[in-house]
């Protein structure tokens, strides 16, 4: 027996590099006599069997060396304990408890954290530690909070600047004030329609669907006429519902969409690639164009149309009117149609405030009657498509909050409402191999989505 250890040792000594131990945990002395065991058997006669074939030294076994297996030796003594769960703010939901509230009027960052036991020296702590960070004076009625406690005793302050934004206060071992962002759950969903009578009303249960409509009517802007909607026509629409801290936020991406109107079916899929994104139809051409249908985020009702002769509310007399009038509230913003350079941003007589974008040798837009401009927007500065420009007044020669919008085509006014204009480019072939799966993919989720639901004839 004796030989053998020594034997055991000598080998170690030899081979200690080529052999590969892996361990958890440190190993103590105890542990290393059981390191030894596993990788030595000692046969009854006397023979020691090596199980690793890390080493080329050949131990006389009685076994093929094929019959020899690499030895993967971990030791088990630590427990691995299971992370703790946290909440969407960092807090231990096993040792913490906390208390939602609501701002109210005229309440303060003092008066709220001082009703929940903090005293007027600790306030005024977390009042300059907060300094460069966040500005207190911007609590507003509605906002929820959070208080954290941990043994029945307060240890942080959560403000919701909104669904997503936070600031999180602490003072329990150190102080501390720091922003941070809720993560956001896109949810796939899906919902169909039949149009038949009023949309709004018929909609207004279910959260985030006027988003959801006017998010349609965005992408079928230049298919579908909106405001001549017939009883029958339908749509069909896989999207994302967008979730943060379990409740519902607003609407995400559209994946796939259809609408058929006046009996023609229209369809949109969305297409993400690193080197190309947007919407497409099943050919693979471009449902956005260079300029957007209406310079809005959400589609606003048309009080006056382009005409060569209309009836002047204000003068009295007739007139050409060559723009779409848009009635909205007062303070709307305005987008940029298109990409483009600002020439002009000014007060200009019965135009009230407006704003003139060139977008290239062809086109060019105007916005007036604007209550006022955005910031940045000034004559020679660069827009992008959907940049706020503006916002809806009631300026100039007006009698009501509306934005005129005025498109010219080589310098002559056009009707906004019925040109043609040039799409996006279209998907380039090296993509259609892959574009062809998701269009694939998207025939069969709207193939098989069910019309349960009746929706309105009057979309915006």
């Amino acid at each position: 027996m004796k030989m053998v250890l020594f034997k055991i040792f000598f080998i170690l000594s030899i081979m200690k590099k080529n052999v590969v131990v892996f361990v958890k945990s440190s190993i103590v002395p105890g542990s290393i006599l059981l390191l030894i065991a596993a990788l030595f058997i000692v046969t009854p006669g006397g023979n020691a069997t090596f199980l690793s074939t890390k080493s080329e030294l050949e131990l006389d076994t009685g076994l093929p060396r094929s019959a020899q297996t690499d030895l993967l030796i971990t030791s088990d003594t630590e427990e691995i304990l299971a992370s703790e769960p946290l909440d969407s703010f960092g807090f231990s939901s096993q040792k913490t408890e906390y208390e939602e509230g609501t701002i109210r009027r005229n309440e303060s960052f003092y008066l709220i954290l001082r009703r929940h036991g903090l005293s007027a020296l600790e306030i005024q702590r977390l009042t300059d530690s907060s300094r460069g960070v966040v500005n207190l004076k911007r609590l507003l009625p509605g906002q929820k909070y959070r208080i954290y406690y941990e043994n029945e005793k307060p240890i942080s302050f959560v403000w919701m600047q909104s669904p997503l934004q936070f600031v999180r206060f602490d003072w329990d071992t150190e102080l501390s004030v720091e922003r941070g962002s809720l993560p956001v759950t896109p949810v796939e969903s899906e919902y169909a329609g039949i149009i038949s009578s009023s949309l709004y009303e018929s909609m207004s249960d279910r959260n985030g669907t006027p988003q959801l409509v006017n998010e349609l009517a965005d992408l079928f802007a230049w298919q579908v006429n909106f405001f001549g909607l017939q009883k029958g026509d339908h749509f069909k629409v896989v999207y994302e519902e967008l979730f943060a801290n379990g409740e519902f936020i607003g609407i995400g991406d559209i994946q796939f969409a259809e609408f058929q109107h006046k009996g023609e079916v229209f369809r949109a899929y969305l297409y993400e690639h690193p080197d190309r994104t947007g919407y497409f139809d099943e050919h693979g051409n471009s449902l956005q164009k260079e300029l957007l249908k209406a310079p809005f985020k959400y589609s606003q009702r048309i009080s006056s149309g382009f005409s060569h002769s209309r009836f002047h509310p204000v003068l009295k007399t007739r007139r050409p009117h060559y723009g779409t009038d848009y009635a909205a509230p007062k303070g709307t913003p305005v987008l940029a149609v298109g990409d483009g350079v600002v020439t002009e941003a000014q007060y200009r007589g019965a135009n009230g405030n407006i704003v003139q974008i060139r977008h290239n040798s062809t086109y060019r837009t105007a916005y007036l009657h604007l209550n006022g401009f955005a910031k940045g927007i000034y004559k020679g500065a660069k827009v992008t498509q959907g940049t706020v420009i503006g916002y809806v007044g009631n300026t100039g020669l007006s009698t009501g909050p509306h934005l005129c919008y005025r498109l010219y085509k080589n310098d002559q006014p056009v009707n906004s409402r019925n040109i043609d204009l040039p799409a996006s480019d279209s998907l380039e072939e090296v993509f259609h191999e892959d574009f062809s799966r998701v269009v694939e993919r998207g025939n069969l989720r709207l193939q098989y989505l069910p019309l349960q639901q009746e929706l309105a004839s009057n979309l915006p």
